[in-house]
């Protein structure tokens, strides 16, 4: 979102900014940290040793304290043309061990995507309605596909998921197999992070909070989702796994795979599957809301809050729901938020840049990512773009003037309203809002923000006892 970090050159300058910095702090020893006497002991943010990184690599590699992570895309071939390649270029440039699993095995633009359904059972393939269309798939390859199976960006989803879609309908199904398979694949790991394609994880803040954890234990965090009695994390929030509890939900499939399967085929959301599976198998889920994120930055609500937990105050971990255009920007933005803190270190070498990596200070929480990601680019007024205004101001569809005046009229309607801060003219009329929402790009719907107003609410929201760490229940 940024405008400044659009461009390929400033990407480029990027790299040649962190190279430099850091340059400068392995001169005189391997530990940056050390040399500014700060103990490694202590901090969460941690630096590889600079013969460790690869030429060219971005500022989110220099990070240490990932060897034990591997992150786990879930994709399927009905998206993931439209939706994976963005992350090569971006967030899979982070992480030190990814795995790709999605309903049909083939090398994609030079990457190893594996089949998470390859080992399940052949009857049940042949006999359940839901595999027809992987049976499909892999007589005839992703390219042999129509172009109603195909979809990339999409918003769309009913009470119980998009079961209009035949890759949706086979999502669910992966859950438990690929649990299996990536056991397989990396039974050497401590921790687990599972993602898709619309989830935007922020490495820096993962890298820092798996590191307060103990991967000896069978733990299961994510942001807890409620379906009857089922509790369970959020598959699109990005949920993460220690070892032990990878161990466990493998075992607990392989020990009884037609009872999983029994339940697969009667719900609608694997990721509960999963929750219920893990449970049984003695996982207990751990609630790490808000942290983990199911919505995105554009239209989340920013006062939220649950058992005392404000998002404005926690740690962001995750967001979900992420265009491609979206995942290009705020990896930039966060690349930008790496290079800031190593300029940090290098500029404070006395007692002050010890406290500022002893405490929690290398932590972006959801309020920095308002302020520094979402407000520099908040403008009066956007035209084809909604904000999501909700409160309709009655007969005002019915007033023929030129939209100018319209818009005229809406602001002033809301400036009339003390605790509005923000407006929107479409072809219903004029709606106004008292809840902050940045919105995305509608074609038909004008948009106008009251920023005075979104300034003083800004600052209102700044509450915080203190600077939330990290939280899990």
């Amino acid at each position: 979102m940024p405008r400044g970090l659009r461009s390929s050159i400033r990407n480029v300058l990027i790299i040649a900014v962190v190279a430099t910095v850091f340059a400068g702090l392995y001169i005189t020893n391997s530990s940056p940290l050390a040399r500014l006497g700060v103990s490694t002991q202590h901090t969460g943010l941690r630096l590889r040793p600079l013969e460790e990184i690869e030429p060219g690599a971005p500022p989110c590699r220099f990070l240490a304290g990932a060897e034990g992570v591997v992150v786990v895309m879930r994709t399927g071939a009905t998206e993931i043309k439209d939706k994976l390649p963005v992350h090569f270029n971006t967030t899979l440039r982070c992480y030190p061990d990814t795995l790709i699993f999605s309903d049909y095995a083939e090398v994609f633009q030079g990457h190893q995507v594996h089949d998470a359904l390859a080992n399940v059972d052949a009857h049940l393939k042949e006999t359940n309605a839901d595999f027809a269309h992987y049976l499909r798939l892999q007589v005839l390859g992703r390219e042999g596909l129509g172009k109603d199976e195909l979809h990339g960006e999409t918003w769309e989803s009913g009470p119980v998921g998009k079961n209009d879609n035949p890759g949706w309908r086979l999502d669910k199904w992966k859950f438990l197999p690929m649990i299996q398979d990536t056991l397989k694949l990396r039974p050497e790991k401590q921790w687990y992070v599972f993602v898709e394609p619309d989830t935007y994880v922020v490495w820096s803040n993962m890298v820092q909070w798996l590191q307060t954890l103990e991967p000896t234990e069978a733990s299961y965090y994510g942001s807890e989702v409620l379906i009857g009695n089922d509790v369970f994390a959020h598959g699109g929030s990005a949920f993460v796994l220690s070892n032990p509890a990878m161990r466990k939900g493998a075992e607990i499939y392989a020990s009884h795979p037609e009872e999983w399967h029994t339940r697969t085929a009667q719900h609608w959301a694997g990721d509960c599957i999963l929750g219920t599976a893990l449970v049984s198998a003695g996982v207990p889920f751990t609630w790490a809301w808000p942290m983990f994120q199911g919505g995105n930055p554009v239209d989340m609500d920013w006062e939220d809050a649950k058992e005392k937990r404000r998002l404005w105050c926690a740690p962001a971990l995750s967001y979900h729901h992420f265009e491609t255009h979206e995942v290009e920007t705020m990896w930039a933005f966060e690349q930008q938020h790496i290079l800031d803190l190593m300029a940090v270190m290098e500029e404070k070498k006395s007692t002050a840049a010890s406290s500022f990596f002893g405490g929690t200070d290398t932590i972006l929480r959801h309020s920095d990512v308002f302020r520094r990601y979402i407000r520099p680019n908040l403008v009066h007024e956007r035209t084809d773009w909604t904000n999501m205004s909700p409160d309709l101001i009655e007969h005002s569809a019915r007033i023929a003037k030129p939209i100018e005046e319209r818009m005229a009229d809406c602001e002033a309607a809301c400036i009339a309203k003390k605790t509005c801060l923000q407006y929107a003219v479409s072809a219903i009329g004029c709606s106004t809002s008292d809840h902050f929402k940045t919105g995305r790009a509608f074609r038909g719907v004008r948009s106008g923000w009251i920023l005075p107003r979104v300034e003083h609410w800004t600052k209102s929201m700044d509450t915080c006892r203190r600077r939330g760490g990290w939280s899990v229940t």
